[in-house]
């Protein structure tokens, strides 16, 4: 008789929705025949009614109120987790849940997958600590990891950059980079620069601080003497006092600046009603500061290439230039200086022909390379050698 996998997807941060953890993740598991069970706290970015497309299992419990509470999350996980039978494979996308699915596996023998998203002892550590408590920790968080890989069965890393911290811990890592899903390019592409438009619509995305929004802004006050029509989508994410910089400062730098007609300023969507939107587009920006870009490799730069636009990314991104570069489907700037964002820009207002072509080569080489349904491959063999009776 054959053995239906089961994996349990446990987590004490990610909302229901998430792109990476149930978009991609999960829908594969499922796609392959696994039984999947979530395990997490009860919040969604978006529609609680509409994250459950793929026939998963959900044990939820409440969302954390607090920072405090949310150090504290993995009781509840634990205790959520404990009531899931027959788990053959712990899934974890953070550090302490990763720690309670190995507490977990001690007691039923379960595989332990944790998936690291971003360098948690820096970027994500410079969240929650400053000054001389993050110099302090900093460390102590790096080992801790490290620790807590070396006990799972596998540690999946979006990228190099983010697996290399940890690359002491023995055990066995495999990058599985946040490609979008092929269903992302099931429509035509993007008229980038087509016939009937005549200048430039930009995406931007996600508005914060770490997301460059303020130096985009001042680089769209720069570029529209040169390019006069230019537009942007931005997606109201400012989360107030967070960051020091909310959406009323955000409304007030336009119009500062006098460029409030070319922002299309949105609230957010789910990722479904992300293609239509990037098809109506020419340019994908990826804006992050260094603080933030110098190790990512983000979904939106598959989400561009998908649907067909050229794109402007940092410079001194490592993993985002180095596909900008060899795919030519794309220029590089310094997202830290608004004239270098403004040059770029305006090269491509201007060389309308090259701007379509990096969009045409994007296209081409997700289909080829850059996809989910390809990305994961190795690690459902992977899977499939654990328990290879399915």
């Amino acid at each position: 008789m054959s053995h239906t996998v089961h994996i349990c997807i446990l987590t004490t941060a990610h909302p229901l929705d998430d792109v990476r953890v149930n978009n991609k993740f999960a829908q594969s598991f499922r796609d392959e025949g696994f039984k999947v069970t979530w395990v997490g706290p009860d919040y969604a970015y978006f529609d609680h009614n509409n994250y459950n497309r793929y026939g998963v299992n959900y044990q939820l419990y409440p969302q954390a109120s607090s920072r405090l509470g949310r150090i504290f999350s993995h009781r509840s996980a634990y205790e959520a987790a404990l009531q899931v039978e027959d788990v053959d494979i712990y899934y974890s996308p953070e550090p302490d849940s990763a720690e309670v699915a190995i507490k977990l596996s001690r007691k039923n023998g379960a595989k332990v997958i944790f998936d690291i998203h971003e360098v948690y002892h820096d970027v994500m550590l410079s969240r929650w600590l400053k000054g001389w408590a993050f110099k302090v920790l900093r460390p102590v968080a790096r080992k801790r990891i490290e620790r807590t890989c070396s006990r799972c069965d596998l540690v999946v890393g979006v990228s190099h950059a983010v697996l290399e911290p940890y690359s002491q811990a023995k055990v066995e890592q495999i990058i599985v980079r946040s490609c979008a899903p092929n269903w992302f390019a099931k429509d035509p592409p993007a008229d980038v620069c087509g016939e009937g438009r005549t200048g430039l619509k930009l995406m931007h995305g996600k508005s914060t601080l770490g997301r460059g929004t303020t130096t985009v802004l001042e680089a769209l006050s720069l570029a529209k003497a040169d390019s006069p029509k230019l537009s942007a989508i931005m997606f109201d994410t400012f989360l107030e006092g967070s960051e020091g910089f909310g959406s009323n400062d955000f409304l007030q730098q336009l119009k500062q600046l006098e460029i409030a007609e070319l922002i299309d300023f949105r609230k957010p969507v789910p990722m479904q009603e992300m293609p239509s939107i990037l098809r109506s587009c020419d340019i994908g920006l990826i804006s992050y500061n260094r603080a933030l870009g110098l190790e990512s490799l983000p979904n939106k730069l598959f989400e561009y290439m998908a649907t067909g636009l050229a794109i402007i990314a940092p410079s001194y991104s490592e993993e985002i230039a180095k596909i900008i570069n060899t795919e030519q489907c794309g220029l590089l700037a310094d997202f830290e200086d608004p004239a270098s964002i403004a040059n770029a820009i305006n090269y491509l207002y201007i060389n309308r022909e090259k701007c379509r072509e990096m969009g045409k080569r994007a296209r081409e080489a997700f289909l080829k390379r850059h996809n989910w349904q390809a990305e994961i491959v190795p690690l459902i063999k992977k899977i499939r050698t654990w328990c290879p009776q399915t």
